[in-house]
């Protein structure tokens, strides 16, 4: 049989059409460049209390508004926010806080879309009256599930459940193209050191994402997996960092982990999240003025020398810089600074381009 019968009768693809096949369905497409993938499952782990429906608020925003968010590149579409923790009032307070950081509309356009379990059709759970039902008719190209364990109890607590639930959300995406992000939670950890995975920054990734709540099927069978965590206690300039921001997904690989500041307005109420890039990172005036003063390309000695300092704080400075990917070691001695790194910019906000 021509495989060319063979892919129009089974799907059975050679090289070539597995390409156009790709690149006709978008399945190369990053609704947030570098971090979330067009038509995938992602599960967006972390403790309660942290600020995650603030950031994802923010993530469907940008994606409808088609700005950046955290630095990187949207594909602009519509947004479908179902929300099944929050009353309508502090919806509104989220979508009103993060407009006005982004410097956006109170009503950007009609791509952001909502949905409360306080305030739905009484008939919701019932046969065509489910989350699925409404994702159909919408068409979204991002769905967010705040949360996971809210809206599918089950499949927090049975693997046949979990898997159940991601086929679902898998033939959404074939159907309407949808992307899903669920928001999931941590159970809560040992008080012994030894017996946590430690903080987000530092941990073994893997071992990190396991302690998520429920069934192991959620986390193995996502396709991007992002945790968000308070900043290590040990950590230089904790108090500038809200949040860190650290993944890994199919293929791709880890993601971050990435260092978030959240603003506050005039009245010193919190409002949106912005990227710390570059020296910032560095949370110490005197190492940034350093860093600003060396060349493209310096030895040790041009560092100790524009730090003012001993050779040993001068090594444990370039180390901090090349931790953060500030700068490189190119050979003994000798250093390079580096560009930032892919979707990030340094922007007031990380957010306009």
């Amino acid at each position: 049989m021509l495989a060319a019968e063979v892919n129009r009768r089974w799907g059975v693809h050679t090289a070539e059409t597995l390409r156009l096949r790709a690149k006709e369905l978008g399945a190369s497409d990053q609704l947030i460049k570098a971090l979330l993938p067009a038509r995938s499952i992602g599960l967006l782990l972390g403790d309660s209390g942290l600020g995650k429906s603030p950031l994802i608020y923010q993530a469907g925003i940008c994606i409808a508004a088609g700005v950046p968010f955290l630095g990187r590149e949207t594909m602009k579409g519509r947004v479908l926010i179902a929300d099944f923790e929050n009353g309508l009032a502090d919806m509104h307070e989220l979508v009103e806080r993060i407009t006005r950081y982004l410097d956006l509309p109170l009503s950007p356009n009609d791509d952001l879309q909502f949905w409360s379990l306080n305030d739905c059709d009484p008939r919701y759970g019932q046969p065509r009256h489910t989350l699925l039902d409404i994702l159909r008719d919408v068409k979204p190209v991002l769905a967010i599930v705040d949360s996971l364990a809210s809206y599918a109890p089950k499949a927090e607590e049975q693997n046949s459940s979990a898997t159940e639930m991601l086929q679902e959300f898998r033939s959404l995406a074939r159907e309407c193209g949808t992307a899903t992000l669920l928001v999931h939670h941590r159970r809560k950890q040992p008080r012994k050191a030894d017996e946590s995975a430690g903080p987000l920054e530092k941990a073994n990734l893997r071992q990190w994402f396991q302690d998520s709540r429920g069934a192991s099927t959620l986390y193995n069978g996502s396709d991007i997996r992002l945790g968000v965590d308070e900043p290590d206690l040990s950590s230089v300039g904790k108090d500038e960092v809200s949040l860190v921001l650290r993944g890994f997904g199919r293929i791709r690989g880890e993601i971050g982990p990435l260092y978030l500041t959240r603003d506050v307005d005039e009245g010193g109420d919190p409002v949106g999240y912005r990227l710390l890039t570059g020296a910032e990172l560095l949370f110490n005036d005197q190492q940034k003025s350093a860093l600003a003063a060396l060349p493209q390309h310096f030895t040790f000695k041009d560092a100790k020398i524009a730090y003012g300092r001993g050779d040993q704080a001068t090594a444990n400075f370039l180390q901090r810089c090349i931790d953060l990917r500030l700068l490189s070691r190119v050979e003994r001695g000798r250093y390079e600074k580096l560009a930032p790194q892919n979707g990030e910019n340094d922007g007031a906000h990380g957010e306009r381009s």
